[in-house]
């Protein structure tokens, strides 16, 4: 299934936006809307983009939390190589040097999608 997904200051995961008034007071969800994560491939795409625009302290912040859960999702999926390198993205965003967290993921990404 293609979901959306939302990634702004508050919230980053699938778009749980429907039509209609919504829920009343009160009332709970009948189903677990949390769905599968994003394709790991996806988000470091969307990494090396926010990367490139990191200027203020909130920016590197959302980039430090969407490296963090790259590299766990890395993990989770037994890429322990792939994950290596994002942490070294981690410590390099930690530092302000995102010319070499730039060049972390795309190490990463070079494991992730292997040799072709």
């Amino acid at each position: 299934m293609n979901r959306k997904w939302v990634d702004n200051e508050v919230y980053f995961g699938p778009d749980r936006r429907k039509g209609g008034l919504g829920k009343r007071w009160g009332d709970r969800r009948s189903y677990d809307d949390a769905g599968e994560p994003p394709p790991l491939g996806a988000v470091m795409r969307r990494l090396r983009v926010q990367l490139n625009g990191a200027l203020s302290g909130d920016d590197r912040r959302r980039v430090y939390e969407l490296a963090r859960f790259a590299a766990s999702e890395a993990e989770r999926q037994h890429l322990t190589a792939c994950a290596d390198h994002l942490r070294t993205v981690l410590e390099a965003v930690r530092t302000g040097d995102f010319t070499s967290a730039d060049n972390a993921v795309v190490q990463a990404q070079a494991v992730f999608n292997g040799p072709r």
